[in-house]
């Protein structure tokens, strides 16, 4: 059960860190890709834990916070409505992926 989670936070970590020192060091490009992959990571949350072998429902509060903070990041770190659109964007996004992982398993093979 740990292994997806620490895994996955261990690369949301990497990335964190790696888009700081991008930044400090004037790497622009570099940094947009880093804070691109971020993006992604923290808007599919369930599924990236959900294809990495853990269960998707672990994600289902964490992403609230992951939202708030890429809103945070997003509106230049300062207080902002569109920190809201963010965190309903990770919300229904996992939602939609708690649903559509629902029905995961494939019919049985008959055999005859």
């Amino acid at each position: 059960m740990w292994k997806p989670i620490l895994t996955y936070t261990g690369i949301f970590v990497t990335l964190f860190v790696s888009h700081i020192i991008a930044a400090a060091n004037e790497l622009d490009l570099l940094f947009r890709i880093i804070a691109s992959i971020i993006t992604i990571q923290t808007l599919f949350a369930g599924l990236i834990l959900h294809l990495i072998g853990g269960k998707c429902i672990h994600a289902r509060y964490p992403v609230i916070a992951l939202g708030m903070g890429l809103g945070w990041a997003y509106a230049g770190m300062q207080l902002s409505w569109t920190i809201l659109i963010w965190v309903v964007a990770v919300v229904i996004i996992q939602y939609g992926t708690e649903k559509g992982l629902k029905y995961n398993r494939l019919a049985e093979q008959t055999n005859g």
